[in-house]
């Protein structure tokens, strides 16, 4: 069979037809996948936009709102931290001192709160004020003595802040170590009967040893209440 040279040219010319058609739609398909791949990027970024916008306009309605920065998660309050051994609502250790350097007080039948503490801690020395104010406001009712394991003479040397309670001195530490006490100035407030009814570092942020605590100790006494 012969083949004419005309039917050649119409073969090649289909063919290449056909050729640029597949080029041609593999082209279009790209570019039709490459404008929806855009259209999604653009379609994300203005999803992303609108949602900064939102966040933006959405008002603090509150103090501690989650949309601000300094937004503190809710927890439960931090507990009371010691430096020492709980003895709360237990016998206390027994009462010992080495030394008064102040008339001995009675504290037969007596509230009796004692710290325990040191001429050289800076914190025992700020928590001096507060125990005056305590020693002025109940002294009828509750017996405040400090107690410090140093010698008699470092004690009386520190002149200021002025000291109005009674002092103490024990340098075998026998009561503080019997509480335990690690770190000063520790304090507890014994009931009548010998109960430990408080204790703790008297300057303790949110467990202070105020006038307040004091008195609410007191008038459960009185009443029989609880605390």
């Amino acid at each position: 069979m012969r083949i004419e040279l005309h039917d050649v040219k119409v073969l090649i010319t289909i063919d290449l037809l056909l050729f640029a058609l597949v080029v041609f739609d593999g082209c279009r398909r790209h570019d039709e996948e490459e404008s929806l791949a855009q259209g999604d990027v653009e379609a994300g970024q203005a999803v992303e936009q609108q949602s900064a916008t939102a966040k933006k306009e959405i008002p603090r309605f509150a103090a501690n709102s989650p949309f601000v920065r300094d937004y503190n998660l809710p927890g439960e309050k931090e507990e009371k931290r010691l430096w020492a051994q709980s003895f709360l609502w237990e016998k206390a250790p027994e009462f010992v001192v080495e030394q008064w350097l102040t008339p001995e007080p009675d504290v037969k039948g007596r509230y009796l709160l004692v710290e325990y503490w040191a001429t050289w801690c800076p914190p025992c020395r700020r928590s001096i004020p507060v125990l005056n104010e305590i020693h002025s406001r109940f002294g009828e009712q509750l017996t405040v003595v400090g107690i410090s394991d140093e010698p008699k003479d470092a004690v009386l040397a520190l002149e200021e802040p002025k000291i109005e309670y009674h002092l103490a001195i024990d340098t075998q530490a026998r009561m503080k170590k019997a509480l335990g006490i690690v770190g000063i100035p520790h304090a507890i407030i014994v009931e009548p009967r010998g109960h430990v009814v408080w204790e703790g570092y008297p300057l303790l942020e949110g467990h202070e040893l105020t006038l307040e605590v004091v008195e609410r100790i007191l008038n459960a006494g009185r009443t029989g209440s609880g605390l």
